[in-house]
């Protein structure tokens, strides 16, 4: 029997304030310049698909449609099925949402998935108006779902059965490597504007899913269970093909946690990516313990233009308690072997890991600076439930805002080694060290990104600006 799925992705209003959120691993906040396309959702809209069903895939946030919009949407072709990915911030309007959804449609079954709500599935069953929670990615779920098999037969669920409140076996969909590329055509590509983008039409791609490295305060681990499974590079290739010739894409955005991770993947992909002539641009997410030059250079001839690192922090002391198994000294062989390439560098970095003082701070703030990075993107580090970071936050009695988790910074977490309220400020602090720098904005200026990128960047640079100057 054929089911009708409604996929939303929601457009958030927090304090009167529009918010769009990143409802897959990450969980975070994201810009209003640079929304992404919702991938998960378009997996699982085509393994809907594939099994004969309906979905629609409603990209409320970047269609400026309030919660009200979309309960008008649904009521008039009512889905059997509502699936709402939910991120570390939004829960309190999801759960307005869902309220809503559930008094227009009281016979739909009502799903609700996430980093946050996968962390902390029996708390979220007891406030929000949700027949079950989806613990990780929600595509097998979902689908198996849609498949009317029975809640106690479908892996990675939370639901309440009377009082109790039910768990299923919490496991990997391995199948993920196999399942049709993502429906795509359900989106209008043309309102997401990707970071950094030097050409467009740009879109992002997965092609692995999950990280082997150990960061204690990642919540990869919590979607992933640090195991990395990859889709095969023929199939690949085949969603490069399609991206190319039905929409037009010249540039893509991997999404992969570490696309560096596994050199002689990397090496595969890109003769593949020669092979198909397809000219690509593409920028990635790399590990500076997971790159060598003979690597970068390799990726560099095969169209790559950036490669963003996790830096996290310039002090070697913070980085050991992370346990992401880096140093500074790599980090700073990372730079130079990336500009060498011909490749820019971007890097992330987190203020208030454990270990973090006003001089480590500082450290950091000066390793971007003193290495020439071509942007930095700059968070208040999270202590997100169920992770290692955040269960020693939670030991230690000090309190945890996961809640706060904003991409400009914002007071997400008492520190025992810094003062409370303290992380945003040096967050803010970090950004104006880094971007209002006379030498940075004159190198900027006369760059040779090309208009497309100018005035991307240029969006990007305005709204993060007004949030840094306004602290």
């Amino acid at each position: 029997m054929s089911s009708r799925v409604a996929l939303i992705d929601p457009l958030a209003i927090i304090d009167g304030r529009k918010v769009f959120f990143l409802r897959d691993t990450f969980g975070g906040e994201v810009p209003l310049s640079c929304p992404y396309p919702p991938l998960e959702l378009a997996f699982s809209a085509s393994l809907l698909r594939e099994g004969g069903h309906q979905p629609d895939l409603l990209a409320a946030n970047v269609r400026g449609m309030n919660h009200q919009a979309v309960v008008e949407h649904l009521v008039v072709n009512p889905p059997d099925i509502v699936l709402v990915p939910s991120a570390w911030g939004s829960l309190g309007d999801d759960e307005r949402l869902f309220a809503s959804i559930r008094q227009a449609l009281p016979d739909a079954v009502l799903l609700i998935s996430g980093p946050n709500v996968t962390a902390t599935p029996e708390s979220v069953l007891e406030r929000l108006a949700v027949d079950a929670v989806i613990r990780g990615e929600p595509e097998e779920a979902v689908r198996m779902i849609a498949d009317q098999v029975p809640f106690n037969g479908v892996p990675n669920l939370a639901f309440r059965d009377g009082a109790e409140v039910i768990l299923t076996e919490r496991k990997l969909p391995k199948g993920w490597v196999a399942q049709p590329r993502p429906a795509r055509d359900l989106l209008d590509l043309q309102r997401y504007t990707i970071p950094f983008a030097r050409r467009g039409p740009a879109t992002t791609v997965a092609t692995t899913r999950g990280c082997a490295h150990t960061c204690t305060f990642c919540p990869s681990q919590l979607w992933h269970h640090r195991q990395v499974r990859a889709r095969p590079i023929d199939a690949v290739i085949a969603e490069f093909e399609e991206l190319v010739g039905r929409y037009g894409i010249r540039e893509i955005h991997f999404r992969d946690d570490t696309f560096t991770g596994d050199a002689e993947r990397v090496h595969a992909l890109c003769d593949a990516m020669d092979a198909a002539d397809l000219d690509l641009g593409w920028r990635c997410f790399g590990s500076a313990s997971t790159v060598s030059p003979e690597l970068l250079n390799r990726m560099a001839a095969s169209g790559c233009f950036q490669v963003c690192y996790g830096f996290e922090s310039g002090d070697d002391k913070v980085l050991r308690r992370t346990g992401k198994g880096t140093t500074v000294s790599q980090g700073v062989d990372a730079v130079r072997w990336t500009h060498a390439a011909g490749m820019e560098v971007s890097g992330t970095f987190l203020v208030g890991l454990e270990g973090e003082t006003d001089t480590t701070v500082e450290r950091s703030i000066r390793f971007a600076i003193e290495n020439d990075l071509d942007y930095v993107q700059v968070n208040a580090v999270v202590p997100l439930p169920a992770t290692g970071f955040g269960k020693r936050v939670d030991r230690a009695g000090l309190e945890a805002r996961p809640e706060n988790f904003r991409w400009i910074g914002a007071d997400t977490a008492e520190s025992a080694t810094m003062e409370d309220g303290s992380l945003p400020v040096h967050v803010r602090r970090f950004y104006r060290r880094f971007y209002l720098r006379p030498s940075y904005v004159a190198g900027r200026l006369t760059s040779r990104r090309g208009l497309h990128a100018l005035a991307s960047h240029a969006r990007l640079g305005a709204r993060m600006m007004r949030a840094v100057l306004e602290a």
